[in-house]
């Protein structure tokens, strides 16, 4: 996939269903902080606008349970991390889409509307803190791509007080040169400037940082004590500038707001900022308007592509992205006076590009644009929904998967007549409906892409998407055994269902309480990388981690290491602690913890006692190793470390006197007399004439 490099902004989304109507009250209004706000008049009137949208983690993984809120409108993402507006007000350039969720950073999106089904998609950082400091104490904290703050050390509470105690810090750096920077930055790269002027936005790079009391109360920077950040400029940018405006995200209004300057310092921008949240290192434009249609050879809107425009400059270049509506189309700003490119990745086949040179526009644009590429075709992808009652399904969705890639098709009238591009060499797809308003779905269809047409015909939707027990998992995705009777799946063997059962493997865990990644899901979290899910592991810890050796190297005393790449191939134990003990007493009660590598002499086997405890899941075991010591092969009474060496060990009564000898022979030289006596009494081993 292609990367995203610097980006300006084009502020495209997609768009579903809603929960509620919001009484047609403006996102911004026209205020602020009860006073108007001129800058909000940039964004138009009040409309009503449709969005769907899917909420993703860092490894873009569904998040399920999101609130998502449009205005005074709200709404969760289901188990596919989908949400579903209907109608939310919003304005005619601009929509706001927050997102929050318990251990991420509260995000947001921002596009300017169509009349169609507006399309998003949003990645959440996840708030796992970086390092913990002590208020008072100023630090400076740095990343391992270069990124850097200088906190003060004074801290103030949500409520303006200073706080004293520990300080978790949440940091995050947004290059450009990552493939999901659009998806991962809040809003778009709308701002107002000092001058209180719209301007569309550059990135030459971006960090998010978050301060976390002890009781997880947000924090911010003491008034009058400034931080220092240090942004490094990302490796596809050439001749950035000397210094750079500093923008900050207002998360109240949705956009970016001018403050302060950075320096470029040996290959980072260097600034003093006064708050956190998040901060951009960017250059302004003077913006239009811009829509554009994205149509096949025969004129057909194609929907729910994404859509590049990539700035020319010299010697590098920027891009932002967007997501057609349902009639094609995707609007946004874009600088004025500037040649764009516009591409669309992976048309039809993975890797396949379809790209064209645009511009540059001095007046608002809309305009048409035929994509076409090799080895890609297009079908018109048709077919009927309805519930189980017969009638049309009116808030619900298709999700389609094809071409290693999954696509949200919004359904708004029970049918869907959509132009779909894919591989000519690769037809194959699957499919599933949700129905949002009644939470029901159909079953899983597979079937292979035809040309002109591919029509599914009339498909309903009757399966129950409940969720029983309120685990986080739907009772049709708890019939473990695959046989559609709900009844005789009891993992735990209590007597109660898995769908009614809060603790699915009764380890003492509710399944809710398994979602090691936060992501609202707990059937993808596998701690101990058993190819069975916590939640129905009664022992998240494999026992077969711990079959594994301590041994001596060489011949060197009291250096001993440990070897667990039996389990995990680079030795580590990611998700757990781990402690080792000579006794399992010692283990049981947690006393008498050995210190790695273990340095006790070992005279033979000894068996060793690891207790290890799963950070997801607070779960514990104690597993049994081996340590190898100092072996006498050849039973002489010499380790055999003395006997390849010459050195005398003093655990052993015998002095090899520096002579070297056969550990797997007691008597080297056969004379009739083993080597331990020779040796210490004087004779040489090696010599059968000699004892």
């Amino acid at each position: 996939m292609k990367l995203i490099k610097n980006v300006f902004i084009l502020a495209f989304l997609f768009a579903l269903t809603a929960c509620q109507n919001d009484n047609n009250i403006p996102i911004n209004e026209s205020s602020e902080a009860g006073e108007t706000n001129p800058f909000l008049q940039n964004f138009g009137s009040a409309i009503q606008a449709r969005f769907i949208g899917t909420v993703v983690n860092e490894e873009d993984n569904p998040i399920a349970g999101a609130t998502i809120n449009i205005g005074s409108t709200f709404t969760v993402t289901d188990a596919n991390g989908v949400f579903s507006i209907v109608s939310a007000t919003v304005y005619s350039k601009f929509a706001d889409i927050k997102v929050s969720k318990n251990g991420f950073i509260n995000s947001s999106r921002a596009l300017v509307p169509t009349s169609g089904v507006n399309q998003v998609k949003i990645m959440l950082l996840s708030l796992d803190p970086v390092a913990t400091i002590i208020a008072g104490q100023p630090l400076t904290i740095a990343l391992p791509d270069g990124v850097e703050v200088d906190f003060p050390g004074q801290f103030t509470n949500q409520f303006g007080g200073a706080y004293q105690g520990n300080v978790d810090i949440i940091m995050k750096s947004l290059s450009v040169d990552n493939e999901y920077f659009t998806q991962m930055m809040p809003g778009n790269l709308t701002a107002e400037n000092i001058d209180g002027e719209l301007r569309v936005l550059e990135s030459y790079g971006m960090i998010a940082v978050e301060l976390r009391g002890d009781g997880g109360e947000e924090l911010n920077i003491a008034p009058g004590e400034p931080a220092i950040i240090r942004v490094p400029v990302a490796s596809s940018i050439t001749n950035p500038p000397a210094t750079i405006p500093l923008w900050y995200f207002d998360e109240d209004n949705g956009y970016w707001k001018e403050e302060g300057s950075a320096t470029l310092v040996n290959g980072r921008y260097e600034g003093e900022v006064s708050h956190f949240s998040f901060w951009n290192c960017d250059a302004p434009f003077e913006t239009i308007d811009f829509c554009v249609t994205i149509v096949d050879q025969n004129n057909n809107p194609i929907p729910n592509i994404l859509v590049q425009i990539e700035r020319d400059a010299s010697g590098w270049s920027s891009t932002t992205s967007g997501y057609t509506d349902n009639n094609g189309l995707v609007c946004g700003l874009v600088p004025a006076n500037e040649t764009l490119n516009l591409t669309v990745s992976d048309f039809g086949c993975v890797s396949n590009e379809f790209s064209m040179a645009l511009g540059p526009y001095s007046e608002d644009q809309n305009i048409s644009v035929t994509a076409q590429s090799g080895g890609a075709l297009t079908t018109n992808f048709t077919a009927i929904f309805n519930d189980c009652n017969g009638d049309a399904i009116a808030n619900g969705y298709l999700q389609l998967i094809y071409n290693n890639q999954s696509q949200i098709i919004p359904i708004t009238d029970g049918e869907i007549a959509v132009v779909i591009d894919y591989c000519a060499s690769d037809t194959s797809y699957s499919a599933q409906v949700i129905d949002v308003t009644n939470s029901q779905s159909t079953g899983v269809f597979n079937g292979s892409f035809t040309a002109p047409t591919t029509d599914l015909g009339t498909e309903m939707s009757c399966v129950d998407l409940v969720d029983t027990d309120a685990d986080g998992i739907f009772d049709i995705d708890e019939d473990v055994n695959g046989n559609s009777n709900l009844d005789d799946d009891d993992t735990d063997n209590d007597g109660i269902p898995n769908n009614q059962d809060e603790d699915d493997d009764g380890d003492g865990i509710n399944t809710a309480d398994e979602d090691a990644n936060n992501d609202g899901n707990p059937m993808n979290d596998d701690t101990d990388g058993d190819q069975t899910p916590d939640y129905l592991d009664d022992i998240d810890n494999n026992s077969n981690m711990f079959d594994a050796e301590i041994y001596e190297i060489g011949c060197a005393i009291d250096v001993y290491t440990y070897d667990f790449s039996l389990y995990y191939e680079d030795g580590s134990f990611p998700n757990f602690v781990y402690n080792y003990y000579e006794t399992l007493m010692d283990a049981q009660s947690e006393v008498n913890a050995l210190s790695m590598p273990y340095t006790s002499i070992v005279i033979g086997v000894q068996q060793l006692y690891v207790r290890v405890e799963s950070d997801n899941t607070g779960q514990n075991i104690i597993g049994v190793i081996t340590a190898l010591g100092f072996e006498d092969s050849d039973g002489d009474g010499l380790f055999n470390c003395e006997e390849l060496s010459g050195n005398d060990f003093t655990e052993t009564t015998c002095n090899p006197n520096g002579n070297i000898t056969d550990p797997n022979d007691a008597d080297t030289d056969g004379d009739g007399v083993d080597d331990c006596s020779e040796a210490t009494n004087g004779t040489d081993p090696n010599d059968p004439l000699d004892f």
